[in-house]
Formats: C-alpha cells, structure tokens, sequence
C-alpha cells in the first residue's frame, strides 16, 4: 500500500519545507526550479516514475487544444488518456487566472483532475465540470509550509498513483455494516440499545469506529466517539485512585496503546491514529 511509506513521505515533506523557507528567492523567480526541487521529488514519493514517459509526459500538448501542461499523469489500467495534468508555477504564483487557464486546458482535453502547485500549496481540481465554479471544484489541498506533515501525507494519497487516483475515500473504505447494525440504525433513536462499557467492549469499539474512518482519528475525538458509542455507568464513572479521570477514559487510553503495542491500530501523527490491516480484519468479524 503507498501509506505503507507514511514516516519516509514525512521526512520528504520536512525536507521540502527546508527548501521552500532557505530558498524563497529562487523558487520565487524560477519556476523550473519549483519543478526539479520541489515536484518532483513529491511526485516521486507517490508513486510516481517522473522518468518513464509512460507515466509521466512533461510539457504535454494535446493536438485537439491550443496550450500544454506541465507534466501528464497517465495510469494505463484506468484510461489511455491522462488522468490529470500537473500545473507548476512560481512559489506565490497562483493567481485565478492562472487556475481558469488551466482548468480550461484540462476541460477542453477531456482530463477529469488539475493539480495546480507553485510548490508550497497544491491544489486539486475536478476540472471536468460544466457551469460550477472554480471553487466548487476543488477535491484536496494542502500547503507544505504550513500543514501538518502528517495531515499532507494522507491528503496527498489522492494523487497517488493507484487505481483510487481523486477518490481518497476508496482508498480507507468503510467496512460494509452488517445485517444487525443497518436494522439498529432504521429504528428511531431512543430504541438504539448501546453495548454496556467492558475492556472487550472498548476494543471493539475503537476498532470498529477507526475502520469505519475514511481518514485518521485525533485521539480525544476517537475518546469521545466510544464514550458516545458504549453505555457507561456504575463503577466505570468512578475517579481512579491517583484522579487521573473517570475509570473508562483510563480504561479507552490504555486499549488505544495496547491495540497500537499488538498493531493493530498506529500512530501517523500527533495524536492521530489509523486502523492496520491486521485490526480491519479483527474489525470485520465484530
């Protein structure tokens, strides 16, 4: 899987960051140099082989409209055309006319995605879109100045080169509910009837709500979700003895660890958590 790669795509972007803040100058004046330091490597880490033409044509033309894109993404298992065109401008370069071009270009060529970047924002257009504005058409973004590393290399996952490209909810799908879970969710909400608070309780739970998360969880929202999702009373609403909080926050915090100690579940950021394949398939037999 590309996430597999998650630490090595965050020490890409720190670098880049580096780039982008001691060389504002040049990127700032150059925009081949926005391409070689900058998009490239980015490209790279997701996948992309920016040296096979196969892959990726730069200073593509299409023969049907006036202009060209910087770089054409092409992933030859969904389409003979390109998937997207890659824009690059100067850092601090993107204006709205510059994005009515390029969606233009990419409309007319019959391309359904435009990443627009100056190498710090990157921008992703569904660009085959009539009568929407520009806007409305936006899918992802991200800045790499000012972003959490860890947040732009989920988000980036879009743009990957897998069968998923523009369809970042298809990569982390949601496992299908079952027979019991749909007929719960029909009846009106008093007659829901919620799993009484246990250890094994709060396993299934954190498991089941993270593989149903089509993007990390911050941990206090992970938290909340079980407390929202178990019944809880009796002894598990007590203080702990060294006042730490209620006894099933301790009880959640101590699952949340041992299920990333068995990896089950890992940590991709500050206090962002995503579900393993090894706890998915745990998840699917609850």
């Amino acid at each position: 899987m590309v996430y597999a790669g998650i630490s090595e795509f965050v020490e890409l972007i720190d670098k880049l960051k580096e780039k982008l803040n001691e060389h504002k100058d040049l990127f700032s004046n150059n925009e081949a140099a926005v391409k070689y330091a900058i998009v490239n490597p980015f490209l790279k880490m997701l996948g992309w082989d920016v040296e096979n033409p196969e892959e990726v044509i730069p200073e593509y033309s299409d023969p049907r409209v006036e202009g060209k894109a910087d770089y054409a993404l092409f992933i030859k298992e969904l389409s003979e055309n390109p998937v997207a065109f890659v824009e690059v401008k100067k850092l601090n370069g993107i204006t709205p006319e510059v994005i009515r071009e390029k969606l233009k270009y990419s409309f007319e060529s019959g391309v359904d995605y435009t990443i627009i970047t100056d190498g710090d924002s990157w921008i992703l257009y569904k660009a085959y879109k009539r009568g929407v504005p520009s806007s409305e058409r936006v899918e992802a973004r991200w800045s790499i100045l000012k972003d959490d590393p860890y947040e732009i290399a989920f988000k980036a996952l879009i743009i990957a080169k897998t069968k998923f490209f523009g369809k970042l909810s298809e990569l982390f799908p949601s496992t299908k509910p079952t027979e019991q879970q749909t007929l719960q969710a029909t009846k009106p909400a008093h007659e829901v009837v919620k799993s009484p608070f246990s250890r094994e309780s709060v396993r299934k739970a954190i498991l089941k709500i993270l593989s149903e998360s089509t993007s990390p969880m911050r941990r206090k929202d992970l938290i909340e979700k079980v407390r929202q999702t178990l019944e809880i009373s009796g002894k598990y609403l007590e203080p702990t003895p060294k006042a730490r909080g209620p006894r099933w926050r301790v009880i959640t915090e101590w699952t949340i660890q041992r299920l990333k100690m068995e990896g089950s579940i890992e940590a991709v950021g500050k206090g962002l958590y995503l579900i393993t394949e090894k706890g998915r398939k745990e998840a699917s037999l609850y």
